[in-house]
C-alpha cells in the first residue's frame, strides 16, 4: 500500500537523509531560527513545523529531486503515487536489510518510524559510523552490500620475499620509464612497449 500522507513522505525523505531545510522536519527551536516565509509561506514560525504543512514547499521539492537523482528516476521534483511508492520501497529494502544484518524483528512497513530510526542507530554504532539514525545513501549502500554478503576484496599480498622483490623492481622500473617519458628521452610508443615488456 503506497504512502498516502504528505507527512509520511516527509518522514521517509528525512530518514533517508534528504535535506528538508534549515528548520528540519520539526522546524522549531533551531539555533538560527531560520523561517523563510518565501519558501514556507505565511506560517507561524513559532508554532508550525514543516511536518505539519499541507502543501509541497521548495524544501520538500528539493529533497524529492535529490532522491530522484540518486535513484536514477526522471528528476522533476514532482510528487505523485509513483514517487511515494518508490520511496516506500526504498525504506522497505532498508528495513529488510536491517532485519538480515542485525538479526532483529522489524516490520517492513515502508515508513521510517522510531523502530527503523533506532535500528539504523544500532547498525551505525556497531559499524563505527556516526550514530545519527539517518540512513544516507552511503549507509544504505554499505548495509545493502552487507545484507547480500558482499565483502571487500582483499588486496593481494605477496606470498614470499622474492615476489615482494619482483614487485619492488617493477615499481622502480615503471618510475624510471615514466621519468624518461616526461623528460622526452623516449617516445610514447617506446614507453608503451617497455611497460608491456615488464608487466607480467
Amino acid at each position: 500500500m503506497p504512502v498516502t500522507s504528505l507527512q509520511d513522505l516527509r518522514e521517509n525523505l528525512d530518514g533517508l537523509g534528504y535535506y528538508l531545510g534549515p528548520r528540519g522536519l520539526d522546524g522549531l527551536g533551531n539555533s538560527v531560527s531560520a523561517c523563510d516565509r518565501e519558501v514556507l509561506g505565511a506560517i507561524d514560525c513559532n508554532a508550525t513545523s514543516l511536518r505539519q504543512l499541507a502543501n509541497i514547499e521548495d524544501y520538500t521539492r528539493a529533497a524529492i529531486l535529490q532522491y530522484q537523482l540518486d535513484s536514477n528516476m526522471a528528476a522533476t521534483g514532482n510528487d505523485g503515487p509513483q514517487l511515494r511508492s518508490a520511496i516506500e520501497k526504498t525504506v522497505r529494502i532498508l528495513q529488510d536489510n536491517l532485519k538480515k544484518v542485525l538479526g532483529i524483528s522489524i516490520e517492513l512497513s515502508g515508513n521510517y518510524r522510531r523502530t527503523t530510526y533506532s535500528a539504523v542507530k544500532t547498525y551505525q554504532r556497531t559499524r563505527g559510523l556516526p550514530v545519527t539514525g539517518i540512513a544516507t545513501l552511503t549507509v544504505r549502500r554499505r548495509l545493502n552490500d552487507e545484507a547480500r554478503g558482499a565483502t571487500p576484496t582483499p588486496s593481494p599480498t605477496p606470498s614470499s620475499s622474492s615476489e615482494l622483490e619482483t614487485l619492488r623492481k617493477l615499481r622502480s622500473d615503471l618510475i624510471t620509464l615514466k621519468n624518461s617519458l616526461q623528460a622526452r628521452q623516449i617516445t610514447d610508443e617506446e614507453f608503451i612497449r617497455e611497460v608491456f615488456s615488464r608487466v607480467p
